[in-house]
């Protein structure tokens, strides 16, 4: 399982930093190309924001992973331990809900993306949407290992962590 996860990790890396070079390029080249060609290339504002989705989906997945994304809490110490794991609980639940719903949401922009061509490059727009389902089903993965107990590294963040 923990091969599984560092190949998932790898991947999210890879499509992190190729798009962002993507991005750096398009944006480069649509600025040469509008100062010093008398045809500036319009496609670059596409690419650059259909890059940009997917840093940040993908991102998000791994922010997740990572235990990176803020939460408040705030009153969760003034609780008893039982209190605590309660509430805990329950917050796990209803993330997983909530990130199984918008996968699913995804998904069925995905489909309906995939008669939708792109204005510009004519790319279908489902290779968008894929960015988010991809995102909301890895978080949620994520979110039933830790309540399952496969994946034990969930928890609070370090002292390290807090501003």
């Amino acid at each position: 399982m923990l091969r599984i996860f560092g190949y998932v990790e790898w991947a999210e890396r890879w499509i992190a930093y190729c798009a962002t070079i993507g991005i750096v390029l398009a944006v480069l080249w649509g600025v040469l190309t509008r100062y010093v060609t008398a045809k500036p290339a319009v496609w670059t504002s596409e690419l650059s924001g259909i890059l940009f989705t997917w840093v940040v989906f993908v991102g998000a997945a791994t922010a997740f992973r990572e235990n990176r994304h803020i939460y408040i809490d705030l009153f969760l110490g003034l609780l008893p331990a039982s209190g605590q794991r309660i509430v805990a609980m329950t917050a796990r639940l209803l993330t997983l809900a909530f990130l199984t719903c918008a996968a699913f949401l995804s998904y069925q922009m995905m489909i309906k993306g995939a008669t939708r061509p792109s204005p510009v490059l004519r790319i279908p727009f489902s290779l968008v949407y894929l960015a988010p389902l991809l995102s909301f089903s890895l978080m949620a993965l994520t979110d039933l290992l830790r309540l399952t107990g496969i994946d034990k590294t969930a928890g609070p963040m370090s002292e390290g962590d807090v501003l």
